[in-house]
């Protein structure tokens, strides 16, 4: 294959697979971009179980790139190397430091949290992360979470393999179509935009909070933007597609909760940092909210007497968001798509 034009060839790329994304699907991503001379590829807890690999990703997330000390093996190949690419091994000011000639950071994740992203920039590195991912399958997800909640659609699966005809439910007499809604996104990233284009097809009204984006950029694509408090009181759906850094409070505690429309419904497929989990069991048993569909725990798997996922007006999901086959396998491409576009030289 020929190397694609844009960017300077480079003469070593550490590549690491870990549980989801092996080297081979590092290599066929060069082979579509052969940016680099040599390429080492080597793995960070590629043996991890599905269980094991939540608790790892909960640790990166609240704990940042601290979270593990350094891969040995890693430390000792990226002394040389100009690039290294990898999806979830943190990557510490101190491997940064001990990489003399490192000049980027390619991630397969939408989030940096596995970055000492303050080290890169004092070192001049740049970090080219991959937001996309997963994201059209969480934003396929994330709707169709909403219309099983809306639509009672579990409920109604559930009872009839238990052999029963179920008529009522927790919002028997209020359900609502989707053209005649408000849904309000908080955050207006990737995968929030992706949802909300999918929204447009429906006929609802969409309003969204990101105080990243310019209101004018939110209005030219054809949306509502608004304060945070603006949008939970006027939204008949509130889903969370933002960030918080670790140890930050969550976008959704229960000041917010109360702030909701008695008939909402709140959905998260984004992470179970955003929202308090203990106040939104307490808002769903005294009824402040209508219902809600979750995908991530603070704990996964969750425990099986975890009172929220009993509740009868909660579809729980258990973290398939991004789980799809074009989710990883297509990630190491995109992101050295995405190297040559916006860094070729």
């Amino acid at each position: 294959t020929k190397r694609k034009k844009g960017i300077r060839k480079m003469r070593k790329c550490v590549a690491v697979g870990d549980m989801f994304i092996h080297p081979e699907d590092f290599r066929q991503a060069f082979e579509q971009y052969p940016i680099f001379d040599t390429c080492r590829y080597i793995t960070w807890k590629e043996d991890a179980d599905r269980q094991e690999a939540r608790a790892i990703i909960r640790r990166i997330e609240t704990e940042g790139s601290a979270a593990y000390p350094p891969d040995q093996q890693l430390f000792c190949e990226i002394e040389d190397a100009e690039a290294v690419f990898l999806h979830l091994c943190p990557i510490s000011r101190e491997v940064i430091e001990r990489a003399k000639h490192l000049k980027y950071i390619l991630t397969c994740r939408g989030g940096v949290e596995n970055i000492d992203m303050e080290a890169a920039r004092e070192n001049g590195v740049t970090v080219v992360n991959c937001p996309e991912h997963n994201a059209y399958a969480v934003a396929e997800y994330t709707i169709g979470l909403m219309i099983c909640e809306m639509r009672n659609i579990a409920r109604a699966d559930r009872a009839l393999k238990n052999g029963k005809w179920r008529e009522q439910y927790p919002n028997s007499g209020k359900i609502r179509e989707m053209r005649n809604i408000s849904i309000g996104l908080i955050g207006f990233g990737t995968i929030g935009r992706l949802v909300a284009e999918r929204l447009k097809g429906f006929g609802s009204r969409i309003l969204i909070h990101d105080p990243f984006v310019a209101a004018e950029e939110i209005e030219k694509e054809g949306y509502l933007p608004m304060e945070k408090e603006e949008l939970l009181r006027e939204a008949d759906v509130v889903t969370l597609h933002g960030r918080i850094g670790p140890g930050e409070p969550p976008l959704i505690g229960a000041k917010e909760l109360k702030m909701m429309k008695k008939d909402a419904y709140l959905i998260n497929t984004a992470r179970a940092a955003l929202v308090d989990m203990d106040a939104l069991y307490r808002a769903l048993k005294e009824e402040q909210i209508l219902g809600a569909a979750i995908d991530v725990f603070p704990t996964e798997p969750i425990a099986p007497d975890d009172p929220i996922a009993h509740l009868d007006h909660v579809t729980a999901g258990n973290h398939r968001g991004g789980d799809t086959l074009e989710s990883y396998t297509k990630a190491p491409e995109a992101v050295l798509l995405k190297l040559q576009e916006q860094y070729g030289e």
